[in-house]
């Protein structure tokens, strides 16, 4: 009777968190579908009397969020790429080399995420504009790697060491390179955890705004996170198609992480282990 009534517990206080969480989603969409004068309405319906996609039409017709969505899906799938080709050699480093600094570097690369990213704006931007690379897609994917780079090596490190060596030393007894381990032992036995870190690299530069916004200035290059900046303006705003491009921004990604949550979960708790 003790570990029902603790179950029956356990799963109200999740489903009241549920409920808490998932409100702010359940009410931008709730909105979406609401007409201009519909939004204005007080007080404030928690479902729409009338649904329509008017807004999700003209956000797909008049506006260029198309265009952004594209330009988004180029820079953060080029980001991702560049990051686990960067992370996955440099965290096995980490992880199975012991070598002069290495401590050091770990640190150096702990206090890149301390630093404030609006710090970095003025000199990334006179480096991107010397060189002509403003607005330039595959430029803004360089920059994203400074958001996501750091913390990747982190847990691209963590997962490796929760390896066993045995394989590896196998492996170099039978005559295999040190890069032949990495490609053929280390990538295909940690593939689940690489994957996760690409998972949330590919997040980070999906929702990227402030370099987004300061090294972009046209709609060739903008992502679709300075797409929703365009709707406002210093006399008018917008919300409906605010709201419409919030949800198709946000879709995507619920949509991914709710497809292969069980790896993510697996392999960031996998990740959080020490050897």
């Amino acid at each position: 009777m003790g570990r029902t009534l603790k179950k029956i517990c356990l799963y109200g206080i999740l489903c009241v968190l549920a409920c808490i969480f998932l409100f702010p989603f359940f009410w931008l969409v709730s909105c979406s579908l609401r007409t201009p004068d519909q939004l204005m309405t007080s007080p404030p319906q928690l479902l729409p009397a009338e649904p329509t996609l008017q807004a999700f039409v003209s956000v797909l017709t008049t506006t260029d969020i198309p265009r952004y969505f594209l330009n988004t899906i180029i820079v953060a799938g080029t980001a991702t790429l560049l990051c686990i080709v960067i992370a996955v050699p440099a965290g096995y480093s980490f992880a199975r080399h012991h070598y002069r600094g290495k401590n050091f570097l770990m640190l150096l690369i702990l206090l890149c995420n301390m630093v404030p990213q609006a710090s970095t704006l003025v000199p990334l931007y006179r480096t991107l504009n010397s060189t002509g690379l403003v607005d330039n897609k595959l430029a803004l994917s360089f920059t994203h790697l400074l958001c996501m780079l750091p913390f990747s090596v982190i847990m691209i490190r963590g997962f490796i060491s929760t390896l066993p060596r045995t394989l590896e030393e196998a492996a170099m007894i039978d005559g295999c390179s040190k890069i032949g381990i990495l490609f053929r032992i280390v990538l295909p036995i940690s593939a689940p955890g690489i994957f996760a870190t690409a998972m949330y690299a590919f997040m980070i530069s999906w929702e990227e705004f402030m370099y987004s916004m300061t090294f972009t200035t046209s709609k060739y290059s903008r992502t679709i996170s300075v797409g929703l900046q365009m709707f406002s303006s210093e006399f008018k705003t917008d919300w409906a198609s605010i709201l419409a491009s919030s949800v198709m921004m946000a879709v995507p990604i619920l949509l991914l992480f709710l497809t292969i949550q069980d790896v993510f979960i697996t392999s960031a708790v996998g990740g959080a282990l020490k050897e």
